[in-house]
């Protein structure tokens, strides 16, 4: 059914989307952290939780979630 079609693709797209951040620190840390994996912490949101996952500072938490808050709409 072609009405129904696109749900499958949708639920596959969104599972990649929030796959997103954690391929991305995966990826930083192998490359430039020694890769040194620092897991999820389930408190935090996304852009903390991206930040958390990089290594880096409070302070960068703040602006991550500023940066992903701006270019969501993108």
């Amino acid at each position: 059914n072609k009405m129904a079609a696109w749900e499958y693709g949708y639920e596959d797209a969104s599972d990649l989307v929030a796959r997103i951040p954690v391929i991305a620190a995966f990826i930083y840390n192998l490359k430039y952290r020694d890769d040194k994996q620092i897991d999820i912490d389930p408190k935090l949101d996304m852009g903390a939780n991206f930040a958390h996952m990089i290594g880096q500072s409070e302070q960068y938490k703040d602006v991550a979630r500023m940066y992903f808050i701006l270019h969501s709409d993108h």
